[in-house]
């Protein structure tokens, strides 16, 4: 039995490295936010976070994911702004689904949101995950 498969969006993280330890940006996080991993690797400071479940159960589109992270990012205290501010490299990661069914998947991250984005200097990266079919049970 074949299960339908289209194409959809499955996330969005931010990855965030530092030449500075973010424990301090960590601490001005709130229950909106779960952090994927807080590392020193190579020197650098990596801190990778993801919208915690209860919020991604509301928001289901890149758009809605990308404003919510945003208004976080908004609202953080200058301390911490100041981290995110000396970031080597901040991220904004959008993960899709390939699907193996139609309909193609279309998304649009508005204009008004890439200049958010780039006012905060942050980069795009865009993942898309292959199709696995997995044996029904």
């Amino acid at each position: 039995m074949k299960m339908a498969a289209p194409p959809q969006f499955r996330n969005l993280d931010i990855i965030l490295k530092s030449n500075s330890n973010l424990d301090a940006l960590v601490e001005h996080l709130d229950e909106r936010v779960l952090v994927l991993s807080h590392q020193e690797y190579e020197r650098q400071f990596i801190l990778v976070l993801e919208l915690a479940e209860q919020t991604v159960e509301q928001i289901h589109d890149a758009q809605s994911c990308t404003q919510q992270f945003l208004a976080i990012i908004d609202a953080l205290p200058d301390t911490a702004m100041n981290l995110w501010k000396a970031c080597t490299s901040r991220i904004f990661s959008y993960g899709f689904d390939s699907g193996a069914d139609h309909p193609a998947l279309d998304t649009t991250i508005s204009a008004d949101l890439l200049r958010q984005i780039a006012r905060i200097d942050a980069d795009i990266e865009i993942t898309v995950y292959p199709f696995h079919q997995y044996a029904a049970e």
